[in-house]
């Protein structure tokens, strides 16, 4: 990361290891290959004009990239109102991608009807630290709370998504 602020083939490296977990990040959201590699274009172009800044902070790098595609996502929404977001959560439908994918990894449906009744919040930790599989300080970063907050939201996510499926498992019986 030190080396980005330079050196075009750090930042190259970084691109590398970075594209196919933004684009993947971003497409599970507008559902659109040609929007999402829009949207991971000017993720990616931010990053590089931004690294290449003398004040630029690179404490947690892909929790920023993260949120830069996060923010570059909300732009496209508001430009265009086609997409799917955490916030479009609250009324998930059956065929939700980020849902669908993750409840079908663990190919239970119980637990896929169980993940659309949580709130939002619940969903949201879950889906960002177990499906898009991104680690803590990333997962901080997007989610803007500390490691503490963030051991204490997943506690409760898991919590309430056990109670979910008991009860959807209680309600297939």
């Amino acid at each position: 990361m030190a080396r980005a602020h330079h050196d075009r083939d750090a930042f190259g490296e970084l691109y590398d290891f970075y594209l196919p977990r933004i684009y993947g990040f971003i497409y599970r959201r507008v559902r659109d290959q040609a929007t999402a590699e829009d949207i991971t274009s000017v993720t990616f172009q931010k990053a590089l004009e931004n690294v290449r800044r003398d004040d630029f902070r690179n404490d947690a790098f892909g929790g920023w990239l993260y949120r830069v595609a996060s923010n570059a996502v909300i732009d496209h929404v508001r430009r265009d109102r086609r997409h799917v977001s955490l916030s479009a959560f609250d009324d998930a439908e059956p065929g939700d991608p980020a849902i669908d994918a993750l409840a079908a990894a663990l190919d239970r449906d119980q637990l896929r009807t169980a993940l659309r009744d949580l709130p939002t919040n619940h969903r949201e930790v879950l889906v960002l630290r177990f499906y898009d599989d991104l680690d803590i300080p990333e997962t901080c970063a997007i989610l803007g709370c500390t490691r503490e907050a963030l051991a204490v939201r997943t506690h409760r996510a898991l919590r309430a998504l056990k109670s979910a499926v008991a009860r959807e498992s209680a309600d297939v019986a």
